[in-house]
């Protein structure tokens, strides 16, 4: 059988599977709604900025220059240092073993601006309030932890991680999570028709029987459709015909 579609071929095919894509469609959606809401559970991300200077009494504007130029470059260690062991350790013992270094250096995100010397460091938990409290006590240490390791004189937190009434969660998205789920359930049930379609055996048209090479002897037309209400007023009036 011709296993090439056309258009019309496609359209017939989505018409005739209507039930099924849109069976399925309601199904992924219905999927995902129940994986975000029972199975997933929502994180939070709170932030503390801090900013690592070398002080200086040189007014030398070149030599000011310069002196930033090395900080930016010392950027990355700092990055590094800030997730390190001898950091995390100090934070572990902070919050009371919560969560062990392992456990930290994965809820732990350093970034930086580009030519900044401003770094962000967000922590990530189910619960806002730790989430706030290992940002802040990341800082801590590392306010700490940096002069005993590096000629770092002057650490200022900029800002601290709080917890505000307007806090959401930054994940799951469920908006997102159910439209993929939308979605990828009217694409399994548009390829669960054109399967069915192309597992069908049965001959519906004549062109059918040119791959298997056997002449048409010959075919049934589509029969009309009887009325028998209609056939029995014709049948009465010509009886009164009759009569008359």
């Amino acid at each position: 059988m011709d296993t090439l579609f056309s258009i019309k071929d496609v359209i017939a095919i989505l018409k005739k599977s209507i039930v099924w894509i849109v069976s399925f469609a309601l199904g992924g959606l219905v999927i995902a709604g129940l994986t975000v809401y029972l199975l997933m559970t929502p994180m939070y991300e709170m932030n503390t900025q801090i900013l690592v200077t070398q002080t200086s009494e040189n007014d030398n504007a070149i030599s000011q220059n310069a002196e930033v130029q090395a900080n930016l470059q010392l950027v990355n260690t700092y990055r590094v240092l800030i997730t390190s062991p001898r950091v995390l350790n100090q934070v572990e013992k902070n919050i009371d073993g919560a969560y062990s270094t392992e456990e930290l250096t994965n809820k732990i995100k350093v970034t930086t601006e580009q030519d900044s010397q401003v770094m962000n460091i967000t922590a990530t938990d189910a619960d806002p309030a730790m989430a706030a409290e290992i940002a802040n006590k990341t800082a801590i240490a590392f306010k700490k932890v940096t002069p005993q390791v590096m000629k770092v004189d002057n650490i200022n937190i900029l800002s601290k991680a709080s917890v505000t009434k307007t806090t959401s969660p930054v994940g799951p998205k469920p908006f997102l999570i159910m439209l993929i789920g939308l979605f990828g359930g009217a694409l399994i049930g548009v390829i669960v028709a054109f399967m069915r379609h192309l597992l069908h055996n049965t001959f519906k048209e004549e062109k059918d029987l040119e791959a298997l090479g056997v002449p048409l002897l010959g075919s049934i037309g589509k029969l009309p459709t009887h009325k028998p209400s209609v056939d029995k007023k014709k049948g009465e009036f010509n009886e009164k015909q009759t009569i008359s």
